[in-house]
């Protein structure tokens, strides 16, 4: 197994990027590829819009690293990196429309091709492998088209096949189950339930955890939507669905509670969350506008540090904070003035 490249006392990661957060954005923010425009819209908690990136082509599919990396499969050939400090690239070009991106616990980046039913395998510098490819094809050598792709928590990986209408567990293993409609985005949540989105059916299925994988037949968890495509989970287990045809984002809470996140969007594909990242026993950072500043809480439950850095990639770039801690009601907090760039804060001991 590759090094993790942060340490062991690794609390929440939190993102400012190129702004203030709003009053009330105190989680990780949702992007969402609008593959009508080309456009990666970052929305924050409290919905508040803003372009984060354009000129994507057909942005069919989004992951985040642990470095804060945003990857975008252009359906029309090409992943781009767009790094935490703004900037853009392209990671790697690939013919016959990627679409499916998820990234595992090393950062390592695969890329479901839906031309031609393989699974790519992106080592963070670039360097590819074949993972495998879905199996299935018919006399036309129409492929499998692993137009989903998600990490179980136990590190699996799943993919659906928007043609064959069946789910991988661990390709290139056989298919595991079946789903009736056209399968396209798939996420867990937080108790290794799977949760699969029917694009012609508007339907999302829930295939629950039994033994730490999960089960081969399902439930429908939700109904009544136009073309559900992408899917992500929050933080909190809220899950997000990109409704392609009727332009929206529904949210629906772990009650089963769905409502419009965001509407008026150009067939939006794609749905991810910034990756948080906590260790057992840490309390979360909360990062919360005060006034014109930035307040940074946590829960005062031990002798931790603060630490931020200005670029979350530099391993070197962690310095404790200078500012001076305020603890009261059982929690320690720290005001800074608005940065200019980027800021990432983590709690060390």
């Amino acid at each position: 197994m590759k090094t993790k490249i942060f340490a062991v006392y690794l609390a929440v990661l939190c993102i400012a990027l190129w702004r203030l957060p709003a009053a009330g954005d105190t989680g990780a923010h949702c992007f969402v590829a609008e593959s009508g425009t080309g456009i990666i819209y970052d929305y924050a908690t409290n919905g508040t819009k803003t372009v984060f990136a354009t000129n994507m082509g057909r942005p069919y599919g989004l992951a985040y690293d642990k470095a804060g990396n945003l990857f975008v499969a252009n359906f029309d050939g090409g992943i781009y990196k767009i790094g935490p400090d703004g900037s853009n690239s392209v990671f790697a070009y690939l013919y016959n429309d990627p679409a499916g991106l998820a990234v595992d616990a090393s950062s390592n980046l695969f890329v479901g091709v839906y031309g031609n039913g393989y699974i790519f395998e992106y080592t963070p510098d670039g360097t590819r492998s074949t993972f495998g490819q879905e199996p299935c094809y018919d006399a036309y050598y129409n492929y499998g088209r692993p137009v989903g792709l998600a990490f179980s928590p136990s590190g699996v990986l799943y993919a659906t096949d928007e043609y064959w209408r069946c789910l991988y567990r661990g390709v290139p293993n056989s298919a595991f189950a079946s789903v009736p409609g056209d399968p396209w985005g798939l996420a867990f949540d937080s108790r290794s339930n799977l949760f699969v989105a029917d694009s012609s059916a508007g339907k999302i299925y829930k295939f629950n955890n039994i033994g730490g994988i999960p089960s081969s037949s399902y439930t429908t968890y939700a109904t009544n939507m136009t073309q559900p495509t992408g899917l992500a989970f929050d933080s909190n287990d809220n899950l997000f669905v990109a409704d392609y045809s009727a332009g929206k984002i529904y949210k629906i809470d772990t009650n089963g509670v769905r409502t419009t996140f965001a509407s008026g969007l150009l067939a939006p594909v794609a749905v991810a969350f910034q990756l948080v990242i906590q260790s057992a026993g840490l309390p979360p950072l909360i990062i919360s506008r005060a006034g014109n500043s930035v307040l940074v809480l946590w829960k005062n439950s031990g002798p931790y540090t603060l630490q931020q850095n200005g670029n979350v990639a530099d391993s070197n770039g962690w310095a404790t904070s200078g500012n001076p801690i305020t603890t009261a009601n059982g929690t320690n907090s720290i005001t800074i003035s608005p940065p200019t760039g980027n800021l990432f804060f983590r709690l060390s001991k």
